[in-house]
């Protein structure tokens, strides 16, 4: 009876319908994930038939979003989980007891989150079980959503699945340890270890459990309804499954310096480290189509054929003078210190770098590059930073080393938001 019901849904929207996205936990940085101290507002593009794609007057202070089917769930900074769009089956109905999320799984009609305590919440349809979250389900690391089934990463790093089973999705597979991240296709799940290696199984009709030889490095997953995306620490994407589906071959192998993904039914989205973001593969209601001047992006989402943005508060004006963006090297003494100032949309405190941040590269000299020399330079025996509110300005003075002399180097600011900014400079 839950399948023909299931499959009567499927009819009434057109298509098979997807595979849920994850959103990562606010914490977890090796997803790329932002700040939890750092928040933002949603923007969403794509299929708005149930209003999926249009976030309620006055959200903000949200740090996730993930995309369902016709339906959008949001983390905010206190924890608090916000969603809307299609409800017929409860999927929006948030309980009123839920509090300290720090992730959320959407399915076709389902709705799984995760505490910071580790208990996991499930929501909305549950004609297949999707929503029956096992008895004796306790401190689980992580949570994902396949169309009609759901998972969970337990705290031995075991996998636990349920839901609707025709093609072995929740057959986890026997020995399958250490994982730290799951994610659910239409029919197919995907585990990732914590040796940055990958593990699939259920339906493979399109190769989507097919990992490809040699994968690793892998630092977050995602996947649609016959594809399946894996972001490696070097920035580089991978992307296997039908490429009938998914246009696979259109964007990910160009692709660098990522830093999160999400997949939707057929098309997949990437967060570059500069806050833009790249979207490839199918487009029927326009979830491709990148809002003009949309910046400043901290973390993704997607749904069937939504796409999802959470916009950092931090609104990075650019460099000021005396320093220059790329393309254009900046020249000038080593062991100066550097006047480097920007705006971010007002004052943020001075807990604005991620940590470990700003700090520099050696990078190899470009002889052809257009330079332009720093006016002016300070005496600093240290770097610090400082704001000043007539202004609007941050000036962090960075002090080079005397040892520089001859190198070129990149200055990275990674902002408590995950979002890196970049200057070159050439030291004589």
């Amino acid at each position: 009876m839950a399948i023909s019901m299931k499959h009567a849904r499927a009819r009434l929207h057109g298509v098979a319908l997807l595979a849920a996205c994850i959103a990562a936990p606010l914490a977890a940085v090796t997803t790329g994930t932002a700040h939890a101290a750092v928040s933002g507002t949603v923007v969403g593009w794509g299929a708005n038939d149930w209003g999926q794609s249009s976030a309620p007057s006055g959200l903000h202070d949200v740090v996730a979003v993930a995309g369902g089917s016709r339906h959008t769930v949001a983390i905010k900074r206190d924890g608090t989980v916000v969603a809307w769009g299609d409800d017929q089956f409860g999927q929006t109905n948030v309980p009123a007891e839920l509090h300290d999320v720090v992730a959320v799984a959407t399915g076709e009609s389902h709705t799984v989150a995760l505490g910071r305590d580790g208990t996991v919440v499930a929501w909305g349809s549950g004609f297949d079980g999707q929503t029956d979250v096992p008895a004796g389900l306790s401190g689980a690391r992580a949570v994902g959503a396949g169309a009609f089934h759901t998972l969970a990463v337990k705290s031995d790093g075991s996998v636990v699945a349920w839901g609707y089973n025709e093609f072995g999705q929740t057959n986890v597979p026997a020995g399958l340890r250490d994982v730290r991240a799951v994610a659910g296709g239409y029919a197919h799940s995907v585990a990732l270890k914590t040796d940055g290696t990958v593990v699939a199984w259920g339906n493979n009709e399109g190769g989507q459990c097919s990992v490809p030889a040699g994968l690793h490095g892998v630092v977050a997953i995602a996947a649609g309804y016959a594809h399946t995306v894996a972001l490696r620490s070097d920035g580089t994407v991978v992307v296997w499954g039908d490429d009938n589906v998914a246009g696979l071959s259109d964007a990910a192998p160009k692709l660098n310096n990522v830093r999160a993904i999400a997949a939707g039914s057929g098309h997949t989205l990437a967060l570059k480290r500069d806050g833009s973001v790249v979207a490839w593969g199918v487009d029927v209601a326009g979830q491709l189509d990148i809002p003009a001047g949309l910046r400043d992006v901290m973390a993704i989402g997607a749904g069937h054929f939504t796409s999802l943005a959470v916009r950092s508060s931090y609104r990075f004006g650019g460099f000021l003078a005396p320093v220059n963006a790329p393309p254009v090297v900046n020249t000038l003494r080593a062991g100066a210190g550097v006047p480097v100032r920007f705006r971010l949309g007002g004052n943020q405190g001075l807990a604005i770098f991620a940590s470990g941040y700003p700090l520099s590269r050696m990078v190899a000299c470009d002889p052809g590059a257009r330079t332009d020399e720093v006016e002016r330079t300070v005496q600093a025996d240290r770097s610090r930073l400082s704001y000043d509110g007539g202004t609007d300005v941050y000036t962090y003075v960075w002090k080079t080393e005397l040892s520089w002399a001859g190198q070129c180097r990149r200055l990275v600011l990674r902002f408590a938001d995950g979002i890196e900014h970049t200057a070159q400079f050439h030291f004589r």
